[in-house]
């Protein structure tokens, strides 16, 4: 348990530790429900920054994975990453955003949300760097050499956490394809039934049944905490600012 502690809290291993446990935490908090999934990772889509994906990382701190996979990633599981101007002000942060996106797609590792990218690379990297350094580093007298070896495993780390996540984010992205890209106006009228712990006016998910797999929309309501997780409700205006739609109660719905 010694050797472990010292390995995993000593460099290199280390740096893959941090960012794991931040993962880790992402994960857990999304699963009790405390984080909306994309809270932090939104969607990386195929033109991360360009105007295609532009517009899909989002409004704003975003809207999620759903309404438009292909156009850039905007709808679904709640707030995507910012509207090209919204990541980087100005005309540097498009370039860099464009080729950050482009190096994704580079590698293979677009299409899917950005937290997805970062457990691979901290799984891989962290069981790099730990069994490298439990096998050789720790048995090698490198002297001086200590600290480039130190380096280039953490290195060895991240290149191969590339090919494993192509393999492994490949299917990844077929799943994804459930959220298709929808029009707005059809999607009025529409009874949905709410996904996350509340609706606020800021926030909110629900899922629309439509034949399929189901969509996961962006909601809104006039009051915050009126609807809650299983609640049945009715899509009544699409705000085109947040790339959400205003929620009513399926009873006042059916009243009017």
């Amino acid at each position: 348990m010694d050797v472990f502690l010292q390995i995993v809290t000593s460099f290199p291993t280390v740096v893959y530790t941090v960012l794991l446990l931040v993962v880790s935490a992402h994960w857990l908090l999304s699963a009790l429900g405390i984080l909306e999934v994309d809270t932090i990772d939104g969607l990386m889509p195929d033109g991360f920054g360009g105007h295609g994906a532009g517009h899909g990382i989002g409004h704003g701190v975003g809207h999620g994975i759903g309404h438009d996979l292909g156009h850039g990633v905007t709808h679904g599981i709640s707030h995507g990453v910012g509207h090209g101007h919204d990541i980087g002000h100005g005309h540097g942060g498009h370039h860099h955003d464009a080729d950050a996106g482009g190096l994704l797609m580079k590698f293979g590792l677009h299409g899917v949300p950005v937290m997805v990218v970062f457990t691979i690379i901290a799984i891989v990297g962290w069981s790099v760097c730990y069994f490298t350094d439990l096998f050789l580093l720790r048995e090698a007298k490198l002297g001086v050499f200590a600290i480039p070896a130190d380096i280039a495993t953490m290195i060895a780390g991240l290149v191969l956490a590339i090919p494993v996540g192509r393999m492994v984010l490949a299917p990844v992205r077929r799943i994804l394809r459930r959220f298709a890209p929808v029009s707005q106006r059809p999607m009025l009228g529409r009874y949905a039934v709410v996904r996350s712990p509340e609706i606020t006016q800021t926030s909110g998910t629900a899922e629309v049944d439509d034949g399929g797999a189901g969509l996961i929309l962006q909601v809104r309501a006039e009051v915050s905490g009126r609807f809650v997780r299983g609640d049945r409700i009715v899509l009544i205006e699409y705000l085109e600012d947040q790339n959400a739609y205003r929620a009513t109660s399926a009873e006042e719905f059916e009243r009017l």
